[in-house]
């Protein structure tokens, strides 16, 4: 992974800055720092004024917005689209700053993190709900990315073949023989499918009788052993997940 290098920025009237394109370039938005018209950008308090909600900067109460307009005063504007692609919903937000009759205009800016060290301290209930929504949207990638690291996972395992040696817990070998699976090979040795598997019988099981006796056959698999595509309109079942999800009439194999 590249390392992300810290810069200073520097901004002027009605240029419009994409942070995501700053991610993409290597660029630490976290700690880099933008200047606007050589002034430093470092956010502000939101505006306790009325009908000036998600509105930043240096508090004046002498100014109708509640705000000194001779320093940055910053317009956070929070948008949900919907992408008819992916059929999902995409919140970003929006930065805007007026300085001297200047603007800048900075595009997923992300209020959770401060982004380009442009702090916002927000009290109004407009303002709380833009920063929910931010939250809500990043647990959702979170388990979107666990999501596909599991699938991902899943799919790099290997499917039993009928030359593996599976054993149940007292070393009984299973007698594993394809049938339905038996047009599917690798290597030329053909893989074993679900039905293949299921009620397949185990030689030379030592459990004790004390104990409930000798494993005769698999009796349970559990849909966690599973690969993730069919073959023949069966499920192959994998190498690495028979100790988790495969039984015989007396354990676990």
């Amino acid at each position: 992974m590249t390392k992300q290098r810290v810069e200073t920025i520097f901004a002027h009237d009605r240029e419009v800055i994409d942070i995501k394109v700053l991610m993409q370039k290597g660029i630490d938005v976290l700690q880099s720092k933008i200047y606007f018209n050589d002034m430093l950008l470092l956010g502000g308090s939101e505006s306790n004024k009325p009908y000036n909600e998600c509105f930043f900067g240096e508090l004046d109460s002498k100014n109708t917005m509640g705000l000194d307009d001779t320093k940055p005063i910053y317009q956070l504007i929070g948008e949900t689209d919907y992408d008819t692609k992916n059929s999902k919903e995409n919140f970003t937000q929006t930065l805007q700053v007026f300085l001297d009759n200047n603007t800048l205009t900075l595009l997923n800016y992300s209020l959770l993190d401060s982004s380009l060290n442009i702090k916002l301290e927000y009290n109004s209930k407009e303002s709380k709900a833009i920063l929910e929504r931010e939250q809500i949207q990043r647990e959702q990638i979170q388990r979107d990315s666990n999501s596909i690291d599991s699938l991902t996972s899943t799919a790099m395992l290997h499917p039993i073949l009928e030359d593996n040696e599976i054993k149940c817990p007292h070393n009984g070998v299973v007698q594993l023989k394809s049938n339905r699976g038996k047009s599917f090979t690798s290597k030329g040795i053909p893989m074993v499918l679900e039905s293949d598997l299921l009620h397949s019988s185990i030689i030379g099981c030592t459990n004790p009788l004390l104990s409930g006796g000798p494993c005769t056959m698999v009796a349970t698999i559990l849909p966690n052993a599973r690969g993730l595509k069919k073959f023949n309109d069966d499920y192959p079942i994998m190498q690495d997940l028979v100790s988790s999800g495969v039984f015989s009439d007396k354990g676990v194999q």
